[in-house]
């Protein structure tokens, strides 16, 4: 009976000791297994997620454009990889405001524009406008920015609809604002602030700068969401 005893209390004991292992082993292993990303790290796995997604659905807004000026409002779209586009604008012409349906694909940006009949094909720097296919094109559109974005800083979580999001903050070039946007000041410098899920997708960013000039600052917001989701885009 003793010897049973001893050997009870024996196995008792290293089971204890290899429990207690086993979950300080656990434990210091989801620490490690969960390695906080820098915020550049964030911004660049952001950047692939965009990048590798079928579609993006993406919404435009803007905020203290001055008055008279000439440029993008606001938008609703689609975007595809390869790069392609289609859905509305809306933009001012030196205060006049007017919706134009924007098709752009393989190249070709057409649009059906107030007052004129048909889809035709245009040349959207003629309007002050970027071809909004290149905003999703890996190398020349929006994600671009978050990599050109320098000293990257965690900002402050921010509710977007159902969603908290935490948020990056840094400093954009100007040049790398207007060669996508073709307005703004080259030489100036914008703010950047990102709203990213827990797992990295992009949802929001707002730039603001001197879209019209030295002396101003405008703010532009685009909301990305329903990544991946079934769209056609064809030629109209």
């Amino acid at each position: 009976m003793r010897i049973t005893r001893t050997l009870a209390a024996a196995a008792l004991s290293a089971l204890c000791v290899a429990s207690v292992a086993a979950c300080s082993s656990s434990s210091e292993g989801g620490a490690t297994g969960q390695t906080q990303l820098s915020p550049a790290q964030r911004l660049a796995a952001a950047k692939a997620k965009v990048d590798a997604a079928p579609s993006v659905h993406l919404q435009l807004a803007s905020a203290n454009v001055p008055q008279g000026a000439s440029g993008v409002v606001s938008a609703d779209g689609w975007g595809k990889h390869p790069p392609a586009f289609k859905g509305t604008f809306k933009v001012s012409l030196k205060g006049v405001q007017a919706d134009a349906e924007i098709t752009s694909i393989g190249g070709d940006v057409y649009a059906k524009l107030p007052l004129v009949p048909g889809t035709n094909k245009i040349d959207p720097k003629a309007f002050g406008l970027p071809d909004p296919a290149v905003l999703f094109s890996p190398d020349k559109g929006l994600t671009t920015l978050l990599t050109a974005t320098t000293s990257p800083a965690d900002g402050d979580k921010v509710r977007s609809g159902a969603e908290v999001l935490s948020t990056v903050k840094g400093t954009v070039p100007g040049k790398a604002v207007t060669d996508l946007f073709l307005i703004g000041d080259s030489f100036g410098t914008y703010s950047a602030t990102y709203g990213l899920t827990d797992s990295q997708e992009l949802r929001q960013v707002a730039i603001a700068g001197p879209f019209f000039g030295s002396g101003t600052t405008s703010t532009y917001t685009l909301t990305l969401d329903q990544y991946g989701k079934p769209v056609t885009i064809t030629k109209p």
